[in-house]
């Protein structure tokens, strides 16, 4: 599937962002191969307690919005259960690769299975599963063909058209009634 062409403002802010991505990605292979040369051994960090503190909050916030929209049922959940399997999947690889050589050494790669890594899998099983049933219900839904893989969807960057909402029909536009945002004005 190709995607439709671009409207001019949006066609030149989408090869700027492309342009962004493409030097970034280039501008971490020097940066990796100068920290592998120039990174001390060992360092002491004096904000440590604040730097796991803030990325197990940040943890913590992505597993809580990931069981909320899941109890929700909102389709949400599948980006954030692979945000959240990714950042346990961080949590385990900094645990493990820290506590070398330390008295933590046995306790973290164990942990880092059991834990981390057994509920990112978990979750991760479970967005390709919600993907699976959102492709069988969209052929009980008699739409033609297979859905196309997600990499191959463009991106709407369409304006939607006047009069069409967000599945709650045109309530909300309609003066005396009351839609999702408050009476109609």
């Amino acid at each position: 599937m190709d995607a439709a062409p671009l409207p001019p403002g949006a066609a030149r802010r989408h090869r700027r962002a492309l342009r962004v991505l493409v030097v970034a990605c280039l501008a971490l292979i020097p940066w990796i191969a100068h920290l592998a040369m120039s990174l001390p051994v060992h360092y002491v960090a004096r904000q440590w307690r604040y730097a796991w503190v803030g990325f197990d909050a940040g943890l913590l916030a992505a597993l809580a919005g990931t069981a909320w929209s899941a109890w929700r049922r909102r389709q949400v959940v599948i980006p954030l259960a692979v945000a959240t399997a990714v950042l346990l999947v961080c949590d385990a690889w900094f645990d493990v690769m820290l506590a070398c050589g330390s008295r933590d050494f046995l306790a973290a790669p164990a942990s880092a299975l059991l834990v981390g890594l057994l509920l990112a899998g978990c979750l991760l099983l479970r967005a390709r599963r919600l993907l699976m049933t959102l492709r069988a219900a969209r052929a009980r839904a008699g739409l033609p063909g297979e859905p196309p893989p997600l990499h191959r969807v463009p991106i709407f960057l369409g304006e939607v058209p006047q009069g069409e909402g967000h599945g709650e029909g045109d309530a909300s536009r309609r003066p005396g009634t009351v839609g999702p945002r408050g009476p109609g004005r």
